[in-house]
């Protein structure tokens, strides 16, 4: 059921992966829910993205610091639960960046699984190379391509809106 859901929710458009990707983007299509407040360090917000290398599947240990934090926001908030979306650029054949895609997929979910984080928590997908944010055939400019998507859902598996705690402590100084 709650494949079913983020899947018609990612094709119906809700859920945009430009919005996805940015660091503080509106992810609930409009409605106006109250964003659920997640206190972590400034320094370490939640990461949007994990990047990969040109046909890789594992995350560098610059991306896995990344995983890291997560694990730990994760793990101080046990409400909440996760969307791992796999993706690949265009260089290659589909049936290839499909595979690739889903190979990031599992791998990141494989990661949170062991450092404690439940199964039941996380919802493992992949776009393969349908979902671009760049067209090139550079390398470099491609590894925005080259992702996994990482998406905070509330207990009942719906996209939140996150406030970090740097942001309200800026405001509430003003």
């Amino acid at each position: 059921m709650t494949l079913l859901f983020l899947n018609s929710l990612l094709l119906s458009g809700c859920v945009s992966d430009r919005a996805i990707y940015t660091e503080y983007g509106k992810l609930d299509c409009g409605a106006d829910t109250p964003p659920m407040e997640i206190l972590v360090d400034a320094t370490e917000p939640w990461p949007t993205v994990i990047n990969f290398e040109f046909d890789k599947s594992h995350a560098t240990s610059d991306q896995q610091q990344k995983l890291m934090s997560a694990v730990s926001i994760l793990q101080n908030n046990p409400s909440l639960n996760l969307a791992v979306i796999g993706s690949a650029d265009s260089a290659g054949q589909n049936a290839y960046n499909n595979t690739l895609a889903s190979k990031r997929a599992t791998n990141v979910t494989d990661y949170f699984k062991q450092q404690g984080i439940a199964a039941s928590r996380i919802v493992t997908l992949s776009s393969g190379a349908r979902e671009q944010f760049v067209v090139s055939n550079n390398k470099q400019r491609n590894l925005v391509n080259r992702r996994v998507q990482l998406i905070l859902l509330d207990s009942d598996f719906n996209p939140v809106g996150l406030q970090y705690k740097a942001a309200i402590d800026h405001l509430s100084a003003q």
